[in-house]
């Protein structure tokens, strides 16, 4: 399965020429799933080439304007692509009264059904290949930090065990790789473990901002491939990030860190950054594998072999 994390936006509060307002997506294989819905969210995914009639879900973090005001224009126009398969969004307490609201005020309508689930975390989508969850985080407002896994993949298919077990070439191959028993023409069953490797772990990417350093997070990043995290302000006024409820790039860092992360990704910039390269280098002199997030970034999370 191919996985990829798109940001859309990667600035926080206000928006700028080069930093539009929270959004990231996650495309796995033909399948994508959208995190918050800042203003503008839309047009960045024209941008990126990404088609709204393959969302199978938004995840939206909190209920302030800069992570939701692209919800109502982004459903507006999905309304008119032909769809049946209905949408699920998931979010905090409130989140339902938002959007029938905008609903109700524009008057719009939409060919297919949209579920909102309120929540307070825990785990809001699964399937055969990844599974969603969610945890709070702590910021102004009661907000969630969200995690994709993949699920543990088969290990790899031992052609010469099978081979000596006279496994004959051909379908019992995929079947046994698809973790079935199969008897062999004399007879004997040969169990999937018998010619498979060690189980491969699955990827986990994290998506956390509008929040300060928190244990919860920690602990759902644990061993993540990729952490979006918050990082709206460089750490001389960690006072002032503190008060807001937001982290600076350091405090982001030592998360990740202390988390094991792969890779850090620091979203939510502050307008005031006009330059993101100081701010890089106080998060790599804790957590070296770091980058800033832009509009527009594509992150390949590549697969376990």
């Amino acid at each position: 399965m191919i996985i990829k994390i798109i940001i859309l936006g990667s600035g926080g509060t206000i928006p700028t020429l080069t930093r539009n307002l929270p959004a990231v997506a996650m495309q796995c294989d033909g399948r994508l799933f959208l995190f918050d819905c800042g203003e503008g969210t839309q047009m960045q995914m024209a941008r990126a080439k990404l088609s709204p009639g393959k969302l199978e879900g938004i995840y939206i973090s909190h209920l302030h304007g800069d992570h939701v005001m692209g919800l109502p224009g982004l459903l507006m126009s999905m309304g008119h692509v032909p769809r049946e398969r209905p949408l699920f969004i998931f979010g905090p307490p409130g989140l339902n009264d938002f959007v029938e609201g905008n609903r109700r005020s524009l008057g719009f309508q939409s060919q297919f059904p949209i579920k909102i689930h309120e929540t307070m975390g825990g785990r809001l989508f699964h399937d055969d290949t990844i599974e969603i969850e969610a945890v709070p985080a702590d910021h102004s407002c009661f907000i969630l930090a969200f995690s994709l896994k993949e699920h543990e993949r088969p290990g790899l298919f031992l052609v010469e065990e099978a081979r000596r077990l006279d496994v004959p070439p051909g379908p019992l191959y995929g079947r046994l790789q698809a973790g079935e028993i199969v008897t062999l023409p004399d007879g004997r069953e040969i169990r999937p473990e018998q010619v498979l490797g060690p189980a491969r772990r699955g990827r986990k990417m994290v998506y956390a901002t509008d929040t300060r350093p928190c244990d919860q997070v920690a602990e759902l990043a644990y061993k993540a491939d990729v952490l979006i995290h918050d990082g709206m302000f460089d750490d001389d006024i960690r006072d002032q990030a503190r008060q807001k409820h937001h982290s600076t790039v350091v405090q982001a860092a030592r998360i990740a860190k202390r988390a094991k992360v792969n890779k850090l990704i620091l979203t939510h910039l502050s307008s005031r950054y006009h330059q993101a390269g100081p701010l890089l280098e106080q998060a790599r002199r804790i957590f070296p594998s770091t980058r800033i997030a832009r509009d527009l970034m594509e992150i390949k999370v590549p697969m376990y072999k």
